[in-house]
Formats: structure tokens, sequence, C-alpha cells
């Protein structure tokens, strides 16, 4: 993550609330996942932490537990976020992390968030069924 995904995935995210209400937006997953084609994919592989290949819906919790990671510098800001999030609101986690990203890092405006360009180097690994 970059501060300018940030602010597109707050994009998405409010954009979401506005279509379906924020009553019905839970983002409850924020921070897991490892999205497929990425540089933190990449890191992954030249960590050796997963191999090309791999199935990331066949993952053991315990595997799938020790890649929930971000590497600096912003892992130690998502810590201080989530931990500000649990201090703050621990029954409504996922919408106050959201609402801290926003007022650290603003929110990009929606139109240049669903264009993005997509940079860096080719994946290496494919998915599979």
């Amino acid at each position: 993550e970059r501060p300018e995904t940030i602010r597109q995935t707050v994009a998405y995210h409010r954009e979401l609330e506005r279509i379906f209400g924020a009553d019905k937006v839970e983002p409850a997953i924020f921070f897991i996942g490892l999205q497929p084609h990425t540089h933190l994919e990449q890191y992954g592989f030249d960590q050796g932490l997963i191999q090309p290949g791999y199935n990331p819906m066949s993952m053991l919790p315990w595997t799938a537990r020790q890649l929930l990671w971000n590497p600096e510098p912003m892992g130690s800001t998502f810590g201080r976020i989530c931990l500000e999030a649990f201090e703050r609101n621990p029954s409504d986690f996922g919408r106050t992390v959201m609402d801290l990203l926003e007022r650290d890092y603003g929110v990009a405006p929606l139109e240049q968030a669903l264009h993005a360009p997509v940079e860096g180097r080719r994946a290496l690994a494919t998915a599979t069924r």
C-alpha cells in the first residue's frame, strides 16, 4: 500500500456507501488478502513467502495468518490506525479504520481512483481452478 492507493480505497468505499447505504457496507476484510499482479505479490515471490502458481483460495489459516503483514513504511502506520480504531470504537472497527484512513490520507477523486494506471512487472503467477 501507498498513500495514493489508500486514497483510492477510501474513494471506492465511500462510493459503495453512497450507492448501498453506509449501514450496508462493512469493510470487515480490509487489509486482508494478497491481490494478484501487484508489487506486494511480487515481494512475496522475491522473499519466498509464496510460490508462483499458488492458489490463494486454498491457503491454510495458519499460512494466511503468517502473510498478514504490511511492509514499511506503511506497516507501522496501519498498526497505529488499527490500535486507534480499537480504542475509539471496537464494535465498529472496520468503519472506524476507514474514517481514520480518510482523516490521515484523504480521498481520491472517484474518477481518478477508477482509472489508476497499472504499473510494474508482469505477474509470475496465474489463477488456477
